[in-house]
């Protein structure tokens, strides 16, 4: 189907049962954020190929029929997420992927050459829909700003706020780069008139993720913003990458991932 010029909110099908949960958050970015939905499916034959495409007719006409103000429009990819990643941004303008938690074994590869972020949800959970209260874990790493453009994003288009989670840290060094970071995402978010309030961890850089998600309920969070990892060692691959346990033990929060390996693809207002 030919798409528009627009930017996109990409949202994979496969049309197993788990494809609703991933169209109704992709419905959401796309009136959040006020950009195109296009639903998409990659196929692997001929027959799947047919399959597919009466699938997103049918699915896109409904949608058409129940939310009139977003734009919807679907693609077809053969062969996979990764080998269509820069496509769908260069040539389809997309600037978010919306898939399910049990999609991030398989879609690693695409994020790894992704410059734009990849959205995981899990269910329809009303609190997990709203996009307002943003978790932002904070360490002493240089990835860790990579969140705060999408953050700006939420709070910018959502109204959201963002609740800066940052890291104890006692060696100096550390201590010092944790405080440029955090200083770094108040002066950003506070230029844009975004809100936020910062919020003291008991973790170290290393904890902090996992701290952050274990207390999302205590602020109230309904989205979380993570970096992938900037580095991926060969015991990573083995063992499984951070991100992956990050989001396997998620339940129905929504995490949103930012490759810090490639320069970010920006929202147009």
């Amino acid at each position: 189907m030919p798409v528009s010029s627009a930017q996109k909110i990409i949202v994979i099908c496969d049309f197993s049962e788990r494809t609703k949960e991933v169209i109704v958050h992709g419905i959401r970015m796309a009136d959040v954020l006020r950009k195109e939905l296009c639903l998409t499916a990659i196929w692997k034959n001929k027959e799947q190929k047919i399959e597919f495409q009466e699938k997103l007719i049918s699915t896109s006409q409904k949608l058409k029929a129940t939310f009139a103000g977003i734009e919807i429009s679907w693609l077809l990819l053969h062969k996979t997420l990764a080998y269509n990643i820069q496509r769908l941004v260069d040539e389809y303008e997309g600037v978010l992927v919306v898939l399910h938690h049990q999609d991030i074994k398989w879609s690693l590869g695409a994020f790894r050459e992704s410059s734009i972020a990849f959205l995981y949800v899990n269910g329809e959970v009303p609190r997990f829909l709203s996009y307002k209260n943003v978790l932002v874990p904070v360490d002493f790493r240089k990835a860790s700003k990579e969140t705060s453009l999408w953050a700006s994003y939420f709070g910018r288009f959502n109204r959201a706020a963002i609740s800066l989670i940052f890291a104890h840290e006692t060696e100096r060094d550390r201590l010092l780069k944790l405080t440029r970071n955090l200083n770094f995402f108040q002066k950003f978010l506070a230029s844009l008139n975004v809100r936020y309030r910062s919020e003291p961890g008991k973790s170290t850089s290393w904890g902090i993720f996992d701290e952050t998600l274990a207390r999302a309920d205590e602020w109230q969070g309904d989205v979380m913003i993570v970096p992938g990892s900037s580095v991926i060692s060969l015991i990573d691959l083995i063992i499984g990458l951070p991100e992956k346990k990050l989001i396997g033990k998620a339940g129905n929060m929504p995490v949103l991932m930012i490759n810090p390996r490639k320069d970010i693809c920006v929202l147009c207002d």
